[in-house]
Parts: structure tokens; sequence; C-alpha cells
């Protein structure tokens, strides 16, 4: 077998093995919070929560009505499933863009990918998985252009940044990452250039979705919300109200959420002291004691080798997760952990690399085996870690609800919920069209109290909430037992 041949079976297999049990595992229908509303947006072109990720729901859309096949919800998370497993073959093909061996490569690339939190977040849809696979083929053609110099691989990998960004603008943490990867090999000034300003055009350009669709969406009326007087900006169709410059700069910034103050304490004490105390643990269960000692050792060797490799990722993986660190208002900090397990893996196999290598005979070979016992037991290991994974495609806690809610109020309800919870009713509104008359209102439950009497003159008037509400001047109705509990308000 030829050394390309080897190179293309092992990033094919890269791909494959983890796609299929990332499949086996998937979420089978609509789930809650933020996962509900990244199902449910896409399929019908409207504006997610902050920051807009228009890239991801302009490929969202694309995916979910070529691809007819099956429920909504689950096309979503083959989405996800299909970057994840994408983001293994691309940590593949860096490692052999530097030289490590085709066989090392791929089970290192296999120990990436069934790693817990990996494997965990490549079941359901999120933005992430799809904007690091992107990032993570920029980072594999910039290693490429870095040893070769061959053209389409530099205009890869600006694509691959650009998209990157497109999906989700968090990715901007691993562009510094790249570019020391791409830079060691400089391209000339006009080819710079117009690189440059082909991967801004193409980074900010799905960004004029957002102020588009959000007036077409208002002037359409298309939002439910609207009729009941509510102002333009309501989640699901126009989350922020992006048409208006004040709402683009909220979107597109997330200000609400404070990123700016995460970024300023991006090298503070207290975000290297969150890494050491949340992520090395995590780290540690999930890719095992040996994996991170095989890195330093292949991160000193990159460094005696090819510096610029190893700064470039020490930045990819580094900075977003010192940004988890510092953002303390991020619901799920693992979101932003991929990078630096996949730097960490770059840097063991690397290290796995230049021991087979540096060593010969019986050395070489107990070395490699004692490596590839632990590598087995590792995978073996994630593999039982995971076995509660495989019960998610079973689960129906989503459309339970959605029946649920269509069961217990009447058919032309306002329906108040919270976050959690509105945006599994907003699929079964707006994709599976279940709720009929119903108006789904994201909101908690004394949020919008001030409408409530001008409602009630033409409409049924449902609250979703998770304790027993008192309205003063209303007679409320618990409509069942179960939770959250459903309040019909008089």
């Amino acid at each position: 077998m030829s050394p390309r041949l080897r190179s293309t079976s092992a990033i094919l297999a890269a791909f494959f093995l983890p796609l299929g049990l990332y499949l086996a595992s998937l979420h089978g229908s609509v789930s809650f919070w933020d996962t509900a509303d990244l199902q449910t947006v896409p399929y019908i072109l409207g504006i997610p929560y902050p920051t807009g990720f228009p890239g991801y729901v302009l490929a969202g859309w694309v995916w979910s009505h070529l691809f007819a096949l099956g429920p909504v919800a689950w096309r979503m998370n083959v989405l996800a499933a299909l970057a994840a497993a994408g983001t293994v073959a691309a940590l593949a093909a860096l490692l052999d863009a530097l030289d490590v061996p085709p066989p090392v490569a791929l089970v290192a690339a296999w120990c990436y990918a069934f790693a817990g939190t990996v494997w965990q977040h490549a079941t359901y849809v999120d933005v992430h998985p799809l904007a690091f696979c992107a990032a993570a083929w920029s980072a594999a053609f910039a290693v490429r252009w870095s040893r070769d110099g061959v053209a389409r691989d530099g205009i890869a990998c600006v694509a691959g940044a650009a998209l990157a960004f497109a999906c989700d603008n968090a990715t901007v943490l691993t562009l510094p990452g790249i570019a020391l990867l791409a830079l060691v090999r400089r391209p000339s000034p006009r080819a710079g250039a117009a690189l440059a300003l082909g991967g801004l055009a193409g980074a900010l350009l799905p960004y004029v979705y957002l102020p588009l669709r959000s007036a077409a969406v208002t002037a359409a009326r298309i939002d439910p919300t609207l009729a009941l007087g509510l102002p333009p900006g309501r989640p699901f169709w126009d989350d922020g109200h992006p048409a208006s410059w004040a709402g683009f700069v909220r979107v597109v910034t997330g200000s609400d959420f404070a990123p700016h103050q995460a970024l300023a304490g991006l090298l503070g004490m207290r975000a290297v002291h969150g890494v050491v105390a949340d992520f090395g643990p995590l780290a540690a269960h999930d890719l095992g004691a040996p994996l991170p000692w095989l890195a330093l050792f292949g991160g000193l060797v990159l460094w005696w080798r090819q510096s610029f490799a190893l700064a470039g990722l020490l930045v990819l993986g580094g900075l977003p997760l010192l940004f988890a660190s510092a953002y303390t208002v991020e619901s799920d900090a693992t979101r932003y952990y991929p990078p630096a397990y996949f730097a960490l893996t770059a840097g063991a196999a690397y290290g796995v690399g230049a021991l087979d290598a540096a060593t010969r005979g019986v050395v070489r070979y107990a070395l490699l085996a004692v490596i590839g016992i632990a590598a087995v037991a590792l995978l073996v290991n994630d593999g039982i870690a995971a076995a509660p994974l495989f019960a998610q495609p079973f689960d129906r806690s989503g459309p339970l609800w959605i029946e649920r809610v269509i069961a217990r109020t009447p058919a032309d309800a306002i329906v108040v919920a919270p976050w959690n919870e509105a945006t599994t009713l907003a699929y079964g509104s707006y994709v599976l069209h279940a709720l009929g008359r119903r108006i789904v209102v994201t909101a908690g439950a004394r949020e919008d109290q001030a409408h409530y009497r001008t409602w009630l003159r033409t409409r049924p008037l449902v609250v979703v909430s998770d304790e027993a509400m008192l309205f003063p001047g209303f007679r409320v109705t618990e409509l069942d037992e179960g939770e959250p509990h459903l309040y019909a308000l008089r």
C-alpha cells in the first residue's frame, strides 16, 4: 500500500468508525433548552439565540430540507454527528501533515473521538461541533500549507476559518492558533492580501442574513407573537430583532451575556485556576493518565523541530479553554473543551511518532506495545463509560411534553413558557405544526403579565412554571399534576 493510500485510509477510518457510533447513540427526537432552538430555527429560516450563527442556520436549512429522512430534530442531530466525525478526520489529516505514521494518527484520532466529552457533544445538535469541524480542517490545511506551500491548501485553510466564523463567531478564539500554524510559510504580499480579503468576505457575508431575515419576518408578520401586541425580537423567528442596528449588535456580540468580561479576564488567575480545577480532572478522566504525559513529550519534541506548530496547537486549544473558564454565565463550559482535547491528542500522537522514529529493535516494539495497550485500555474504558448514551435514541421526553401541552390546553390558547420548555413547544408549533392555533410566548411566568388581561379577552391563557404561581386578580387553575406545572388563568 502506497504512503498516500495509507494516509487516506487512516483519515477515512478516523471518520467512519466514530460516525457509526455517534449515530448509534444519537438523540432521536426534539430536546429542550438551546438544543431545541437549534433544531427548530434552521428549518424555518429563523434567527436563533445570540450570537446569531448565520452560517449554521443556512447550512442547517439546506441540510434539513435536502436530507429529508426522519424527524427534523433527528436530522439536525445527524448534522452534529457528521461534523464531530469530520473533526476526528481533520485530526488524522493534521497528524499526517506532521508526518505522524498513519496507524498512530488513526489510534490518536479515535482516542479523541471517544473521549467522553467529545462523544457526548457529538450526539445532539449544537453550533460548536459544526464550527469546530471547519476550524479543525482549517488547521489541518494550515499545516499542509506550511509544509508544502501548495496554493489550494492555503485557500482551503482560509475558507475553513471563514466558515467556522460564519457558523459561530466564538471560533475567533481558534483563529490565532490557525494563523500560527499557517504563517510558518508566508504567501506573497499579493496572494496574502487576496486570501485575507476573500476570507474576511466569506466570514462576514453570511451575517447579512440576520438583518435581512429579521426585516422580512417583521414586514410579513410571520412571527405569531406580533399579533399579540408584543414588539419584534422574540425567539425563534426573530430573536433580538437584528433588523435594527442596536438589535444586530446585541445579537452578534451577545452583549446581554457580557462576553467582553470573559475576554478581558482571559489570561487572569481566575481563568487559569478554573482550567486547573474544572478542565484538568475531566480531561484526565476522558483521556487517561498516559496521554497528557505523551502530549508533554510530543510538545517538547515539536518545540525543537517546529516551534510555530506547537505554539499554534497551544493557542488553538488554550484560548477557548481559558474563555470557557472566564465566561461564568456559560451554562455548559464543556462546549469549549474539544479544541483542547484536539491539541492534547495531537501532541501525544506526535510524541509517539517521535518515539517510533527514534528507537529500534526490541526497545521500539516494547514501547509501542505498552503505548498500544494503554490506548486499547483507554478506548475500552471510553466505550464502557459511554454505555448510557446508547439509551438516548429512545428518549421521548420532548415529544411527550408537546403531546401533554396539546392534550391539556385549549386549541387556541396562548402558552407562556420559560426558555427551556418553550423551545420544545416552538418545534411542535413551527416544525411539526402540531399545536394548531396555539401561540407560544417565551417568557417567565410574570414577565409579560401586563398583557394578560388583554390576551384573555380573545384567547385562553396558560402559563408554564416549575413552581406554584400566584397571580393577584386572576383565577388560577392547575391543569394536571405533571411537571412543569400548567396553570390556566381566567
